[in-house]
């Protein structure tokens, strides 16, 4: 019975990581951007970084989310920060990049340093769950129940990875699972993290349930083979009776890292707002704020400031480098491995106009839509045409197509400003995202014949 109960707690603080993926450890110098020592980063909490690593054959991996658990002991209460992987941080050596990036230039180490130096608090342990496992732990607890939001598709040639679910209640297998936790909309990152919270909440019921001891025997094995941590087996078992204890009677406490998104140099990023960011560290820590921590913090903002307005005024020699070296590197392998695709699939292709198409338009261009009338109406498509571009859109025609209920708008690319334009198209549609690096186009719209 001990060992199934250290089990099913063990579980319980994996379904903080196994929605996170994320990575970090322990380099310090003596005082951070902010000008905060080690020593004064609050610490009235255990506090664990998660890390759901998310490493390719071709690659070494990044930090697909990142979130920190926060666990009080004297009154057994525990609270969560989501920090979305798209900050924009100073990474030690490296500049300023996304957060996630940190695990790729300096692994575990590099990423605790830098999530303490963002959050101006300390880091007690580690949690580090392998992306590569995720699939076969939901598999191990029987799967899970949960309600879609929305239809989701998403279709990535980059990373051979498509989502196609449904909307209302689903049982989702580990194969669908990591798909309903991985999938970007146009709300991009912050989306993302509002359902790993729901997953979570999800895991959190069925692992907790009465038939859960039919699953033990497999959990045990898988959970070894995923999960990395410095936290002793009896720290784990306190944080786990906690949070069970916690959830069951009001629900965990979650938050985020408050901030804007913002396209700088051409990448997205999620731009932190330190001093809000810190006062939420302060209640989160059940800390006082005193003066030192808040001029420290107003230092720290006016330092990200600054570097955001370099870059903007094209003083980026040493800001921005690493981000837009390695962003165009990302670029070029994304429009290599398109090429190939596009050549496999050229044979396939029913639109004759296409390659003349994509000759005149650029497939950078921000737009530019192909408009495939599916209405079962003749006259709808010209008046459909017409209202994208009096909305600014410029309109390629894909002729008519077999006649579908639904209009249909697929985003080509999966860049958030480009997302955002698509999502307001002049009429009723579903968006979805299908990401093609060869594509002549921002987006395809099926026009169904619910145009109205």
């Amino acid at each position: 019975m001990k060992s199934i109960l250290q089990t099913k707690i063990l579980m319980i603080v994996t379904a903080i990581c196994v929605v996170g993926y994320i990575a970090f450890g322990y380099f310090f110098p003596e005082t951070g951007l902010d000008n905060l020592a080690p020593t004064d980063r609050l610490n009235l909490k255990k506090n664990i970084v998660v890390m759901g690593v998310d490493e390719r054959s071709d690659d070494v991996g990044r930090s697909d989310t990142l979130f920190v658990v926060m666990f009080d002991s004297s009154n057994k209460s525990a609270s969560l920060l989501s920090v979305p992987r798209d900050t924009r941080v100073r990474i030690d050596g490296h500049g300023w990049d996304k957060i996630n990036h940190a695990y790729a230039y300096g692994g575990r180490e590099l990423t605790q340093k830098t999530v303490e130096e963002l959050l101006g608090i300390k880091i007690n342990n580690y949690v580090m769950v392998d992306f590569k496992g995720f699939t076969g732990l939901v598999d191990a607890i029987g799967g899970i129940d949960i309600d879609v939001e929305k239809d989701m598709y998403y279709h990535d040639t980059w990373d051979g990875f498509t989502v196609d679910l449904k909307k209302g209640r689903q049982h989702l297998d580990g194969k669908t699972a990591i798909q309903y936790v991985r999938f970007r909309d146009e709300e991009g990152d912050i989306g993302r993290i509002r359902r790993q919270q729901h997953f979570l909440m999800a895991v959190y019921d069925k692992i907790t349930s009465a038939d859960m001891l039919l699953h033990i025997p497999g959990l045990a094995k898988q959970l070894t083979s995923m999960v990395k941590t410095d936290m002793p087996l009896g720290d784990m078992m306190d944080l786990g009776r906690a949070l069970h204890s916690m959830v069951k009677e009001k629900g965990l406490s979650m938050a985020m890292v408050p901030g804007t998104p913002k396209y700088i140099d051409g990448i997205s990023y999620w731009l932190p707002d330190i001093t809000d960011l810190r006062e939420l560290m302060v209640k989160m820590q059940g800390a006082t704020m005193t003066e030192h921590y808040k001029s420290a913090a107003e230092l720290m903002e006016k330092e990200y400031n600054n570097a955001v307005e370099k870059v903007e005024k094209g003083d980026d020699s040493e800001e921005n480098k690493e981000a837009v070296k390695e962003e165009k590197e990302l670029k070029a392998k994304k429009e290599e491995k398109a090429k190939e695709e596009e050549k496999k699939q050229a044979d396939k292709a029913k639109d004759a106009g296409k390659n003349t198409a994509s000759k005149e338009t650029s497939s950078d261009s921000r737009g530019v839509v192909r408009l495939v009338n599916c209405s079962g109406s003749k006259t709808a498509g010209a008046e459909a045409a017409a209202r994208l571009r009096n909305a600014g859109f410029e309109v390629i025609s894909g002729g008519s197509g077999e006649v579908i209920g639904n209009t249909v708008v697929v985003s080509t690319t999966n860049n958030g400003a480009v997302v955002n334009r698509l999502s307001n198209v002049p009429f009723a549609h579903q968006m979805r995202i299908s990401r093609d690096g060869a594509a002549d186009c921002d987006g395809v719209i099926m026009l169904g014949a619910d145009f109205k």
